[in-house]
C-alpha cells in the first residue's frame, strides 16, 4: 500500500511564530473550521444579490464579509451600487442607507435574515470532514480546547449541541463576549485566558484571512484551514496552511500535516 504524505500548502513569507510547538492548548474558529455554514452564507448572500438582478462578488465576500460580521455593511453598499438604488429610495447616499427606504441597509439586512433561515438548517449545515476525529484525539492526549469564534456564543453552542461534539470543548468564547470582534484579538486572549494557557502556548486553526490576523494578533501560533471558497486568497500571514483538519498530526510539532 502506497502512503500518502500531506504537505502543507507553502507560505514562504508567513511571520516566524514565537510560539513553542509543544502547544498545551487548542483554540478552534467556529464557523468554516468546525462546521460548514460559509457555503450557506454565500448561497444566502448570492441569492439575495440575484433578487437585485446583480452578481455577488465571490473574492469581496472572501476577504471582507467571510468570519466578519460588521462586513455585512459594505456588502450591501456593492450590492446597492451594482443594482443602482431607484430615485426616492433613500439608498443614495452612504449616511442614509442604514435607515432610511426600502432598498436601504436595514431592509436588505432584514431580508438577507429571512435567507439565512432557508439556508442555515441542518440541511446545507455540516460538520466539516476530520472534525470529530481531532477532537477525540485532543481529548485523549489531554489538551484543553476552546471555540473562539466572532459569532455570538449562542450560535456556537447550537451547533456543537447538533453535531454532539460539546463534551469536547472546555469553554466557548462569541463575539458578543467581548468588547470588540474578530480581527480584534479580545475574543483569543478570552479563550486563552479561560483555558488558563498563555496565548503564546496555543495553537489556533481558522478558515478566514480576518480570523488568522485575530489569533497573530493575540499571539497565538495559528494553522490556517481555507474553505472551498476562500482557497484562492493569500493566507502568507498564517504560519501553516493546511487542506482541512483531517490532514492535522498531532505526532509532528507543530501539527502541520500527516
Amino acid at each position: 500500500m502506497t502512503t500518502v504524505t500531506h504537505s502543507p500548502i507553502p507560505s514562504p513569507e508567513a511571520p516566524q511564530s514565537s510560539a513553542p510547538y509543544a502547544a498545551e492548548a487548542v483554540v478552534f474558529d467556529h464557523d468554516g473550521i468546525l462546521v460548514d455554514t460559509i457555503r450557506p452564507d454565500y448561497l444566502a448572500c448570492s441569492a439575495l444579490f440575484e433578487e437585485h438582478g446583480a452578481t455577488l462578488p465571490a473574492r469581496m465576500w472572501a476577504q471582507e464579509v467571510c468570519g466578519r460580521p460588521d462586513g455585512y455593511p459594505r456588502l450591501f453598499d456593492v450590492l446597492l451600487d451594482s443594482a443602482g438604488a431607484p430615485p426616492g429610495s433613500g439608498a443614495s447616499h452612504s449616511a442614509e442607507r442604514g435607515t432610511t427606504g426600502p432598498h436601504g441597509h436595514a431592509a436588505l439586512q432584514e431580508r438577507l435574515s429571512q435567507l439565512w433561515e432557508r439556508f442555515m438548517t441542518p440541511e446545507h449545515v455540516r460538520l466539516l470532514p476530520g472534525v470529530r476525529e481531532l477532537l477525540t484525539r485532543l481529548r485523549a492526549a489531554g489538551l484543553p480546547v476552546a471555540v473562539a469564534s466572532a459569532a455570538d456564543a449562542a450560535w456556537v453552542r447550537r451547533w456543537l449541541g447538533h453535531f454532539g461534539i460539546e463534551e469536547y470543548v472546555d469553554t466557548v468564547v462569541g463575539g458578543d463576549e467581548v468588547p470588540r470582534r474578530k480581527p480584534d484579538p479580545a475574543v483569543y486572549l478570552a479563550a486563552a485566558a479561560r483555558l488558563g494557557v498563555p496565548p503564546a502556548r496555543c495553537v489556533a486553526f481558522e478558515d478566514s484571512l480576518t480570523g488568522v490576523a485575530a489569533a497573530r494578533a493575540a499571539g497565538i501560533t495559528v494553522t490556517a484551514v481555507p474553505t472551498g471558497l476562500t482557497r484562492s486568497l493569500d493566507y502568507s500571514a498564517a504560519d501553516h496552511v493546511l487542506p482541512g483538519l483531517w490532514a492535522v498530526d498531532l505526532s509532528r510539532p507543530p501539527w502541520t500535516a500527516r
